[in-house]
């Protein structure tokens, strides 16, 4: 007993200080209306809640080592597929108590199926087991387990056969985690109410589920019945849409719902008290033509809290789904409507179609809404992967105050995330939950709510709206009705943006911390032009990793503002941009578009800072004709340079031949040129830097590295650290009138006598028409055609 009230007081010191709350509007201040003044208050969240347990004498959690891993000679979770859930259960609030039936219809995965496991805690009698309406035997309980129960069924069922399993149950239940079934009163009424995230549907109902105190998988979804017989004078609310309600000869009603709709387990739900039960009719237009939408909208509050102002606050939620069908989709269970009640835990809880809510603050209230979508609809698959819900739900609150009518937009949108900042002390934990053995860990409220609400948020700023949108859209596609695990997410990601967004996850959600930048920078005229050299430096904790995710830098001149965005490479990043006049200012991330925890500025550092290729001429992926195809390539550098004709190479794309040129260097104008024999003849060229060039002043290697081979933007050079090689391409194109050799655009005598002169070297590329590296007859029988035709089009 001393070592298992050991472990519940460091279970309680854990949760005392502040890391389990229900959603992360209950860890924020609260209006007067949601009555809580602070997280710790009686009535604020999941963790007051789990510390009344323990005051009460009950265990905040199930000791995760009492369980001793009894799944190991089981069937696997993946062996069978749950299609439908009947429950038919009466609930007598008097007697504390819950009997009945769950009906399962299943299908077997496998050749051979012979055992099934479900999840009912052991506090619960199982009086009888039925497959396919015969009585068979009653299962065993796996030594150690509190919670799960197998069945050897009666006899081998094949891959693809289709059964059920009626399980009937009594018991008095027992409460667990966030008080997964609660027995208690409001206004002096009974109240009844479940809420089974993450691990304990058990605690209520005999159900297929994933391990106690282990990742799980939500992947098993299934339709849901349930025929809930309460005490006449009490109204039942549960998923779905009610069906009917009868009346039994004793007085007693049963509710009965329904819902067609993929469910995951931990998301089934009911409530009993004197609800007063509302319901309002909502039609959503489709920006852009499309068919209306149209379900309803059913709410249930305690009497004593059906008030004006109640139902009005609850009521927000019809703006709230025009507000996010644009960029989420259409309300995923329109067929079935949305419904939200009254309920005694602290928070809210998104069960599907029907959410439970203690309070009416909007951000309480979205957040939840969001969570149809992500949490529901689609599901982390593992409780590793339970940022997905909660972080997407957690940033729904900040687009809600982005989107909402009145809304300053993208200052709300700051506004809302500043507000939802995870503290600097906690920040170094990871968004990724790597221990799920208990609900504190699972639901911290700095990590798997606020920073992976950051985390999204980033995601959307790196990919910009339109493509951040449809990689949601996408997520969707591929997974609704079902759950994602992290590396699902990520590949969606690297699917849709066709770049590579590992470094991403691995920096932000697998592991811990954020960036700290400290910059600097200073004005740099090259020939007459105006750029600015710059660093970005990483300040924070050695333990934290260096974060790449680009950063937009916003420079202000007198003749305008630029604001180019950089990656970078290393706690220390330096790079050169091309600005349209002075620099007088720069500021960092002004839009907030990174986590971070400091923007401060420094001095210029130089030492270390490399040179880079500031222009070049043709510019990458530039595409002149051939009548004014360049005969050099000339590239200007940020600083004096160690360079010979060996640190160059010019090559044809095709058949890779070296183009011959000299190398003259002018210091000058701190520039390079490449002069070919003649000019170059129709072909895609590449350019290329050997060896390791470096500064004459400092012997600091160049940064040649571009960010798109093709693209003139990409100079000036760099990717923010010295040694990378410059590679960039250009074309040039036969173009309408290639036989113009003096580019006059008439073909006559004056071309015939420059193109015989080019025809009388051969080897030279200044005739070459057709681009094959030398001029000869099928150059001569196109300029002929040309010369015939004497004017270009």
């Amino acid at each position: 007993m001393m070592r298992r009230s050991a472990l519940l007081l460091a279970q309680l010191s854990l949760l005392t200080g502040g890391m389990a709350f229900a959603h992360p509007e209950e860890s924020r201040v609260r209006t007067d209306e949601e009555t809580c003044i602070t997280p710790l208050e009686e009535g604020c969240g999941k963790a007051a809640r789990l510390r009344r347990r323990f005051a009460a004498g009950l265990l905040p959690v199930d000791v995760p080592a009492l369980e001793q891993n009894p799944f190991a000679d089981r069937e696997a979770f993946s062996d069978t597929d749950v299609l439908n859930n009947s429950l038919d259960i009466a609930v007598d609030p008097t007697a504390g108590t819950i009997s009945g039936s769950n009906t399962i219809t299943l299908k077997s995965l496998v050749p051979n199926l012979t055992q099934f496991t479900f999840a009912l805690r052991s506090n619960f009698t199982v009086s009888g087991i039925a497959i396919n309406g015969v009585a068979s035997a009653l299962p065993s309980v796996p030594a150690g387990s509190s919670y799960l129960r197998t069945l050897t069924l009666n006899r081998p069922y094949l891959l693809n056969e289709v059964f059920t399993i009626k399980i009937t149950y009594s018991g008095v239940p027992v409460s667990a985690g966030f008080g997964s079934i609660e027995f208690t009163s409001q206004g002096g009424v009974p109240l009844v109410s479940s809420l089974s995230e993450p691990y304990y549907a058990g605690t209520w109902w005999p159900a297929k589920d994933g391990d106690f105190a282990q990742p799980g998988d939500n992947t098993d979804k299934a339709t849901w019945n349930i025929a809930l017989t309460t005490p006449g004078n009490l109204t039942g609310v549960s998923n779905g849409v009610l069906q009917g309600v009868d009346t039994l000869p004793d007085g007693r009603k049963r509710w009965r719902w329904q819902s067609n709709y993929q469910m995951a387990t931990y998301l089934a739900c009911f409530s009993m008290t004197n609800y007063s039960a509302r319901s309002v009719s909502y039609t959503y237009n489709p920006p852009g033509g499309g068919s209306p939408v149209t379900f309803p909208f059913r709410y249930y509050l305690y009497p004593s809290n059906d008030t004006a102002a109640n139902r009005a606050a609850w009521e927000k939620v019809l703006p709230m789904m025009d507000a996010l069908q644009p960029v989420f989709g259409v309300y995923p269970f329109a067929n079935e409507g949305y419904g939200m009640y009254q309920f005694p835990f602290g928070g809210g809880m998104e069960h599907q179609t029907m959410t439970g809510q203690d309070g009416y603050g909007e951000s309480l209230t979205v957040h939840e809404l969001g969570h149809q979508w992500w949490g529901d609809n689609v599901t982390c698959r593992t409780w590793h992967d339970i940022w997905f819900n909660e972080g997407l739900a957690d940033y729904t609150e900040c687009l809600w105050a982005e989107r909402k009518t009145g809304s300053t937009g993208q200052a709300a949108l700051v506004s809302a995330l500043n507000a939802r900042k995870p503290s600097s002390t906690t920040v170094g934990g990871t968004v990724y939950v790597y221990d799920v053995t208990s609900d504190s860990k699972i639901f911290n409220t700095s990590l798997v709510y606020y920073k992976a609400g950051w985390v999204w948020h980033m995601l959307r700023g790196t990919m910009g709206d339109a493509t951040f949108w449809n990689f949601l859209a996408q997520i969707r596609a591929q997974y609704t009705g079902s759950a994602v695990t992290t590396d699902d997410i990520r590949a969606v990601a690297d699917a849709v943006t066709g770049k590579d967004y590992a470094p991403f996850f691995n920096q932000w959600v697998y592991l811990g911390g954020a960036p700290t930048y400290v910059k600097g920078h200073a004005a740099l005229t090259v020939n007459g032009k105006s750029y600015v050299k710059f660093h970005i430096r990483q300040s924070q904790s050695t333990s934290y990793p260096t974060f790449t995710t680009p950063i937009d830098c916003q420079f202000t001149t007198a003749a305008g503002t630029v604001m180019p965005k950089v990656a970078p490479v290393a706690r220390t990043s330096w790079f050169i941009k091309a600005l349209p006049g002075s620099v007088t200012g720069f500021n960092l991330d002004p839009n907030t578009w990174i986590l971070n925890y400091g923007k401060t500025t420094e001095t210029y550092i130089s030492a270390g800072a490399p040179p880079v290729v500031l222009e070049g001429a043709p510019l990458p992926g530039a595409a002149p004709e051939f009548r004014v195809a360049p005969s050099s390539v000339s590239l200007t550098f940020s600083e004096n340079m160690n360079l010979n004709a060996a640190n160059f190479q010019v090559l044809r794309t095709g058949d890779g031949s070296p183009v011959p040129f000299t190398f003259s260097w002018t210091g000058s104008t701190l520039t390079a040129k490449l002069q070919f024999d003649s000019r170059l003849s129709p072909a895609t060229y590449t350019v290329q830097t050997l060896g390791t060039p470096t500064a004459t002043a400092t012997g600091v290697a160049l940064d040649g590295d571009i960010a798109s081979a093709n693209l003139a933007s990409s100079l000036p050079s760099g990717n923010g650290a010295p040694g990378g090689g410059m590679s960039y391409t250009f074309q040039v194109v036969a173009g309408s009138c290639p036989a113009d050799m003096n580019n006059d655009n008439f073909v006559d005598d004056a071309d015939f006598v420059l193109f015989a002169g080019a025809y009388d070297q051969f080897v030279t590329m200044s005739g070459d028409i057709n681009g094959d590296g030398v001029t000869d007859d099928a150059d001569f029988v196109l300029f002929a055609s040309g010369y015939d035709a004497y004017t270009c089009p």
